[in-house]
């Protein structure tokens, strides 16, 4: 599914205007298309009672025009002005078209209450704002939006509920809660977003006609997944496979300190299908990894003065890199002059896809350059510290700019990177587009679950899907398996050992 901002919209719909497209007949489609989802919800229904609340820019004129189609099938329809006439000449043409239709045309003010047309309404559609808005509601915008949540109706928005940014999930004010937003032409990033993507309620997709070339005028789109999206990447599995067929994972890390990141790591790609797994670990942290360890092959190495694998390991590193399928570095593994020799030596020597997680990523920070030396993919999967470090930035400016921060990096650096937090993104050196993830919740957010989310995607690398493939495969099934512990416990509850529970389960729409 493709996410534009609303400054990719501008842009294919003035190619379209350019091309076969006029505005008008924009506006036109768009109308209609959302009276016909209006119509394809409620016909069956009894509710006919139809209050249209426009504001004075083109969402508005949608509205003019959602107007007309309903009034011809036989609603009776109400246009609320909100903000006075309308200010473009599209809206103005649409409005002159109610108008000679018989539509009834009122203006809100704070008296409107003594006719209590929300309280008449049986269905609202929220045309007040669109792509466009940005800042807080004023006094009367918010009044509105209050009358609108206060009501009994259903709620339609048009495109972005009122209130909200298109390009964001903040909810920073005042603003509409939808039972269903009308996304048209494609999804925008507050569609997809937490928490704003709950207040849109469903959102359906109108597709208004504009030509697939005028799409062409925007450069490294937002694209999001649903899960039979992801399930198409799965190949099946044949009666007649073997562990082999499977893949054999490789972790390196785990440290004295912190021995429990190596096992979550490890059971991650246990539980999600690898074909074998393996933990090579300091043996200072061999009594807490053997007494918990099933599934994995442990390699215990030679530990340093500091409970971390020493580079006396590199000859058995060497050898164990020639029988995987991936490698995964870093996590729990802690940082000294060891474990960086340790870093430059996987990643200059592997022949299979490496997965950069935690102090992995730390090893390298001011080396980064080496992953462009690499002679397999190179996946990072930084959380915005992280990013921070190796983008020499604050965090602040990572967050405030990730689609660009991503883009940025995977122009500079061959690799695969996933930036972790609310809302996932991963991008891929040379991809047309960055994919944002649609799945999890802040009770992902602890210890281990960057392990867990490591172990994913080594798995599905291992099982033979492309480096990016796997990459959004394994934030998606993550951050649906934490969805469903949340739902199951709570955000607080949602402990990295059930989330390495629930994998399983999730997994199974993916057979």
């Amino acid at each position: 599914m493709l996410v534009l901002t609303a400054e990719d919209i501008r842009l294919v719909e003035q190619a379209a205007d350019e091309s076969s497209m006029t505005y008008l007949q924009l506006m036109e489609n768009a109308g209609s298309y959302c009276a016909r989802i209006i119509r394809k919800t409620f016909d069956s229904t009894n509710r006919r009672n139809v209050l249209i609340v426009c504001g004075k820019g083109k969402n508005g004129g949608d509205g003019f025009v959602i107007a007309r189609k309903l009034l011809e099938n036989g609603y009776n329809v109400t246009v609320m002005m909100t903000a006075g006439l309308p200010k473009d000449e599209e809206s103005s043409e649409m409005l002159a078209r109610i108008r000679a239709s018989g539509v009834t045309i009122v203006y809100f003010d704070a008296q409107n209450s003594r006719n209590d047309y929300f309280g008449n309404a049986q269905i609202i559609v929220d045309c007040v704002f669109g792509i466009g808005f940005k800042g807080v509601p004023d006094e009367t915008s918010a009044d509105v939006f209050e009358r609108i949540n206060s009501s009994s109706a259903a709620v339609v928005s048009v495109d972005v509920p009122s209130g909200l940014y298109s390009d964001s999930g903040e909810t920073p004010g005042a603003h509409v809660k939808a039972d269903i937003t009308v996304a048209v032409t494609c999804l925008k990033p507050v569609h997809v977003l937490k928490p704003a993507c709950t207040d849109c309620g469903q959102v359906v997709l109108a597709h208004i006609g504009i030509p697939e070339e005028c799409f062409k005028k925007v450069a490294s789109p937002l694209i999001a997944f649903k899960s039979d999206d992801i399930k198409n990447f799965f190949p099946k599995h044949r009666f007649d496979s073997h562990k082999g067929d499977y893949g054999t994972v490789l972790f390196i890390g785990g440290s004295y300190e912190m021995p429990g990141a190596s096992f979550m790591a490890t059971s991650a790609a246990v539980n999600s299908g690898a074909g074998i797994v393996k933990a090579a670990f300091p043996d200072a942290a061999y009594p807490a990894l053997a007494s918990k360890t099933v599934e994995q092959v442990l390699i215990p190495l030679p530990s340093n003065e500091s409970g971390r694998i020493s580079r006396k390991a590199l000859p058995r590193i060497a050898k164990e890199l020639k029988t995987c399928s991936a490698v995964v570095l870093g996590c729990g593994m802690g940082v000294d002059g060891d474990t960086e020799e340790i870093a430059r030596f996987v990643i200059e020597n592997s022949d299979v896809p490496i997965i950069l997680d935690a102090d992995g990523i730390n090893a390298i920070k001011d080396n980064i350059d080496i992953i462009d030396r690499a002679k397999s993919p190179v996946i990072l999967t930084p959380h915005p510290g992280e990013m921070a470090r190796l983008a020499k930035r604050s965090v602040g400016e990572i967050q405030s700019n990730r689609g660009g921060v991503v883009k940025e990096f995977t122009s500079a650096h061959k690799s695969v990177l996933v930036l972790k937090g609310a809302s996932t993104l991963v991008c891929e050196t040379g991809g047309d587009s960055i994919y944002i993830n649609t799945t999890g919740n802040p009770g992902l957010a602890s210890g281990g679950s960057g392990d867990v989310l490591a172990g994913l995607i080594a798995s599905f690398c291992a099982q033979g899907l492309s480096p990016f493939k796997a990459s959004v495969a394994g934030v998606y099934i993550h951050g649906e398996a934490g969805d469903t512990v949340s739902e199951e416990y709570s955000l607080r509850g949602n402990t990295p050992s059930k989330l390495l529970a629930q994998i399983p389960l999730t997994l199974k729409k993916y057979e």
